[in-house]
């Protein structure tokens, strides 16, 4: 996936295709550079050209990240989770000994599930 990641080519006219083929699918990291790549498009011209309409809503979250960590926002202690990046989550969950596989969402409850099963246990 990661390798895919680097080669493949976004365009406002491929955007959708590609996103919504990453989903079912799992695919975490090419979902968040789809985000990031529509967070980083000028907004008027994706817009005009993008038809969301065929993008599943649910995606509306993960591209709402997107503009957040963009823009530097959530990075408090309650948000820093939220705005990390899918390498960063894997990675964190690594050395917390949890799986690395999952949707930025899996990855996320498990590591703060991970955090508060520490704590009980402490």
């Amino acid at each position: 996936e990661a390798c895919y990641v680097d080669t493949v080519e976004l365009t406002l006219d491929n955007i959708v295709e590609i996103v919504t083929y990453a989903d079912p699918k799992n695919l975490a990291l090419l979902k968040e550079h789809c985000m990031d790549f529509l967070s980083s498009a000028n907004k008027i011209e994706a817009a005009e050209k993008v038809s969301f309409d065929d993008m599943p809503s649910r995606l509306v979250k993960d591209l709402m990240v997107a503009f957040a960590r963009r823009e530097g926002e959530g990075l408090s202690e309650g948000g820093a989770l939220s705005t990390m990046r899918v390498s960063q989550l894997r990675k964190l969950a690594h050395e917390k000994g949890l799986s690395v596989d999952g949707s930025r969402e899996m990855l996320i409850e498990a590591i703060r599930d991970g955090e508060e099963g520490g704590e009980t246990e402490a």
